[in-house]
């Protein structure tokens, strides 16, 4: 937090120093120009840093207008952080209009609309050539006015899992669960079925596992319904819920619904109550809470009933 803090310092020192500097140039430029810019000795030429100084000026007006309504009001309001392409779009857009502005009043001779009609030609030859990256830029403004997910929340798009690291004009940065970073093009999100599991929200997961048909359901389910509702990262707000999902050929078969505090966390969440079950239905008479059935194997010559093993052996 002090290193983040640190660095927004020293950006807001480079940002007010850059800022400073344009202005003290521009006026010092007008004090010793001025003359060159009208009247008699006028010369076009010092329109160039004119231009450019008034440019960097309306830069860092709207750099300024940006922080002030993203990084506070937009916060404020919304309690998380603007996406990055809706600033980025705000930026382009508002110091566009100012520099065309600008442009007009200091070369008031130049008809923009004559340019704009000709620039409007090769921007459809343009157009043509960037229709995948065109089809990014506004696939990923759809995804900002659905607002389908945020920075932190975990989804699924195609093939890839993973935490939503940020959103930028051409693709969604994703960091998986082996810590690799996935970027997947907006044009390619939009036609995908997205799985979203908010960050802020409860959400849940399921495992499953199997007892014998000689032991008690009604135990079963106190006994592993207390030993998740004890676990790291399981909710306490909403109480699991263990029910049979099916009678099979040598075994009850058992899911465990539980909710979860960090969805980002569930590979180790459900590895986790898988571990407490077991524990849970070893401690837990009869013996034959410590056998887990799921495959139909003969379990010794005088077992009538099929299962993966014949005992578990004990910890030494």
């Amino acid at each position: 937090m002090a290193a983040t803090n640190s660095i927004k310092r020293n950006r807001f020192l480079v940002f007010l120093f850059a800022t400073v500097t344009a202005a003290l140039a521009l006026y010092l430029f007008y004090v010793f120009f001025s003359n060159r810019l009208e009247g008699p000795d006028a010369n076009d030429n010092f329109r160039i840093p004119d231009l450019i100084l008034w440019g960097l000026l309306a830069y860092s007006g709207v750099r300024l207008a940006n922080a002030a309504i993203f990084d506070f009001l937009f916060r404020l309001r919304r309690g998380y952080e603007a996406p990055t392409l809706l600033r980025t779009i705000f930026t382009l857009v508002v110091f566009a209009v100012l520099f065309a502005l600008i442009f007009s009043r200091i070369y008031t001779k130049v008809n923009l609309g004559a340019i704009f009609t000709t620039s409007a030609i090769f921007g459809v030859i343009i157009g043509l050539a960037l229709q995948d990256t065109l089809g990014n830029f506004f696939a990923g403004i759809s995804l900002h006015a659905d607002r389908p997910f945020q920075v932190g929340d975990v989804i699924v798009v195609g093939s890839h899992v993973g935490v939503v690291q940020g959103i930028t004009w051409r693709a969604i940065k994703l960091r998986t669960f082996q810590n690799h970073i996935v970027l997947v093009s907006n044009s390619s999100a939009a036609k995908e079925a997205i799985e979203v599991s908010p960050r802020n929200n409860l959400n849940a997961r399921l495992v499953f596992f199997g007892t014998l048909y000689t032991d008690s359901p009604a135990k079963t389910i106190h006994v592993v319904r207390e030993a998740v509702r004890d676990a790291d990262n399981v909710s306490d707000k909403i109480t699991p819920i263990v029910r049979i999902r099916n009678l099979g050929d040598s075994a009850i078969e058992w899911e465990i619904k539980y909710w979860l505090e960090d969805y980002a966390r569930y590979n180790d969440t459900d590895a986790l109550v898988r571990q407490r079950v077991w524990y849970a239905l070893r401690r837990s008479p009869p013996r034959e809470f410590a056998r887990v059935w799921s495959t139909s194997k003969p379990c010794g010559p005088s077992s009538s009933i099929a299962c993966t093993c014949c005992a578990i052996t004990p910890a030494m």
